[in-house]
């Protein structure tokens, strides 16, 4: 059977596509795949693959335009859709758009797979575990979650199918993810919400065996460009759980030996699993501060970690000569001005080396949204799903508006500073929002370059591939595309780095 894989951009490759191609491929299936913003023809380019089903991976925020491209290809084909990946788990009603068949809510490798075998054999596709399959006639079937999968028994993923693009096949850095899911209960995560979906159904909180995860790298690294490591992962190891990364840290630097990055929270940073991070060759952590405040962090964010504690963390990594990379979240549900402001200091306390900061959006299934819904934050005519479609505008109810969306953009700059400049930029984040404030805020893109250690020329390749990919782009208009996308900044950074955690 024929499988087409349509992504709408290249900004990554989807490691769940990559798995789910390789469970097909490993049973006799073929599988293609486009970007669309790399396909000048689309419906010819549909029509030379002749796919029996097209699949498209949907993030929230995204799904707009998924969903409009496949009202597209709808009107020159009759061909199965079925959309997976984050959104579709978290918003199902995604299925009620015309042009959406199916959905696969969660992790897709063997729901597929048992797709693609019934619908070749002719068999009956509604009673698939995971599914949500639409009929002709508009009756909706939806199914139950399957048992989590053993991620070891997994074929290798198909990395292959994205490397006829050569700006995805030639970037040193490319991203593997050791383990699913996270045992944590922050309200800004969807990681709560999924650990319930598959409750009763097996332990959703897995790790690869050493052996796999290190075969999947060296498979890559002894066939393409990598210089770089990035493990994606909610959190590469938990506080007080060392074992894996003992083994880890005998086995990657003789198997491997790139430099790598990864996930990590402040409070599993002490002594050991900074020495192992040395001794594996750890180049540099990426970490979710959210808040300087411990109020908000502690009631809001569900995030209970001490300011000290973070900063002890640092510490520990500073002496070893670990990069920094922190991430934090502004405009949180009835945060103050000050409060934000606590966040820019603690990370003037931390000396990151490298700082983002993201305006927080509401997206459907948080539990924040839920607590921002309850005590009022949210206006009671809110449309979430109007709001997911624009990036970065703040839609609680804040006096603070202007200041927290200036700060979002300014914040990596403010960082570098010391606390005694605060009083300024809190006069400076007051003034009107404009195009100089917007465009510093696009410039912390280089800073994910220096952390993922990705030179300029093939940077500078990436991102115009794929955050300024137009087919109408001359060198007159680049200045006006690129206002065009500045104030769309944050959500492609969201994208660029969103945690990849294997669905379709």
């Amino acid at each position: 059977m024929k499988v087409l894989f349509i992504q709408n951009n290249g900004i990554q490759e989807s490691l769940g596509i990559a798995n789910i191609s390789g469970i097909l491929k490993a049973h006799g299936h073929d599988t293609d795949l486009i970007l669309a913003t790399h396909t000048p023809d689309l419906e010819e380019a549909i029509r030379g693959i002749n796919p029996q089903i097209i699949a498209l991976s949907g993030l929230t925020g995204v799904h707009h335009s998924l969903i409009a491209l496949a009202q597209r290809i709808k009107r020159s084909f009759d061909i199965p859709i079925i959309m997976g990946g984050p959104h579709p788990t978290y918003s199902p009603e995604v299925i009620n758009n015309d042009g959406i068949d199916m959905i696969c809510r969660g992790e897709g490798e063997e729901a597929f797979l048992e797709l693609a075998d019934k619908m070749q054999a002719g068999k009956n596709i509604t009673k698939i575990p995971n599914l949500h399959v639409k009929t002709k006639d508009g009756t909706i079937y939806q199914n139950d979650m399957r048992p989590v999968s053993d991620l070891d028994s997994l074929p290798m993923p198909d990395r292959e199918i994205y490397y006829k693009y050569p700006f995805l096949r030639d970037i040193p850095m490319k991203r593997f993810m050791a383990s699913m899911g996270c045992p944590y209960p922050c309200t800004f995560c969807h990681e709560p919400v999924i650990r319930g979906m598959y409750r009763g159904k097996g332990n959703y909180v897995r790790t690869k065996s050493v052996k796999r995860i290190v075969a999947e790298i060296k498979y890559i690294k002894d066939r393409y460009c990598l210089k770089h490591v990035h493990f994606s992962d909610d959190l590469f190891f938990i506080r007080n759980c060392y074992e894996w990364l003992e083994e880890f840290a005998e086995v990657y630097p003789k198997e491997i030996g790139v430099p790598y990055s990864c996930n990590i929270r402040y409070d599993s940073v002490v002594e050991q699993s900074a020495d192992l991070l040395v001794k594996s060759g750890a180049w540099g952590v990426a970490i979710g501060l959210e808040s300087g405040s411990e109020q908000l962090r502690t009631v809001v964010i569900k995030k209970n970690v001490k300011n000290e504690h973070m900063v002890e963390g640092a510490r520990l990594l500073r002496e070893r000569k670990i990069k920094m990379l922190t991430t934090n979240m502004i405009g949180l549900p009835g945060e103050t001005l000050d409060q934000a402001f606590e966040t820019v200091e603690l990370n003037m306390r931390l000396k990151s080396n490298y700082v983002r900061a993201n305006t927080f959006l509401l997206f459907a299934g948080l539990p924040m949204v839920d607590y921002a819904v309850k005590n009022g934050f949210v206006a009671p005519d809110f449309d979430i799903e109007k709001h997911v479609a624009q990036s970065t505008e703040i839609n609680l109810i804040s006096p603070y508006t202007k200041e927290f969306r200036n700060l979002a953009s300014l914040f990596w700059i403010f960082a570098k500073f010391s606390p005694r400049w605060i009083p300024l930029f809190k006069k400076i984040v007051a003034w009107p929002d404009n195009i100089i404030f917007r465009s510093l805020g696009a410039m912390t893109m280089v800073q994910e370059l220096l952390f993922y250690r990705i030179r300029p020329l093939p940077g500078l390749q990436f991102y115009f591939e794929t955050v300024f990919k137009s087919k109408e782009m001359t060198l007159r208009n680049i200045p006006d595309i690129i206002k065009k996308h500045i104030p769309k900044i944050s959500l492609k950074q969201k994208e660029i780095f969103a945690s990849d955690r294997g669905y379709l």
